[in-house]
């Protein structure tokens, strides 16, 4: 849990706010078909706050992987008062790669992602300051997911991903190719 306060009046503030949030997660082992990671993160701001303040959904404009990011969302490109997000990532440990001939000697392991976000923006905190170009409140939910390939040469990972909503927004990336180091022994 996190709790954030702000003062007007205190350090040149000028304004009062709360934010509370809170993160839930868990890594469920599910045997022989792998095991999954969730990470379930609710927050919400009480009172008026500028936009820098308010919730800038984490995006990734980068080619690299990076999982505590939507990877297919723009920077700046959404934002919320309150929200909840819900991250899945899947490790399959090899059980369709580690089966095939010659496939089987590289000890590849597949993975799957699932990242959402839903959050809503009271009208005052919108109207506080202007807001870049580009950015907007969520007026439904945020989706991607994608599939991988984890273990290459047993430091990198990549996976190819898919936008599944605000497919209409300008200047997006609907599909994207993102590449990790990655130690998982």
């Amino acid at each position: 849990a996190k709790l954030i306060l702000g003062l007007s009046n205190v350090f040149g503030s000028n304004y009062d706010y709360q934010k509370a949030i809170i993160t839930v997660e868990d890594k469920i082992r599910w045997g022989y078909f792998g095991y999954s990671d969730v990470n379930l993160t609710a927050g919400k701001i009480f009172g008026r706050a500028p936009f820098p303040i308010l919730e800038l959904h984490n995006g990734n404009e980068t080619l690299f992987y990076d999982p505590y990011a939507f990877n297919l969302m723009n920077f700046y490109e959404f934002v919320s008062d309150q929200w909840v997000s819900l991250s899945f990532t899947h490790h399959f440990n090899g059980l369709l790669l580690n089966k095939m001939p010659l496939l089987s000697n590289l000890k590849l392991r597949e993975v799957a992602t699932f990242k959402t976000v839903a959050g809503t923006l009271n009208p005052s905190n919108q109207n506080l300051m202007l807001f870049p170009v580009g950015l907007n409140p969520l007026s439904k939910p945020y989706a991607e997911g994608g599939v991988g390939v984890e273990n290459i040469i047993k430091f990198f990972r990549i996976d190819a991903l898919w936008r599944l909503s605000y497919l209409n927004n300008p200047n997006i990336a609907k599909f994207g190719i993102r590449a990790a180091f990655q130690l998982d022994f």
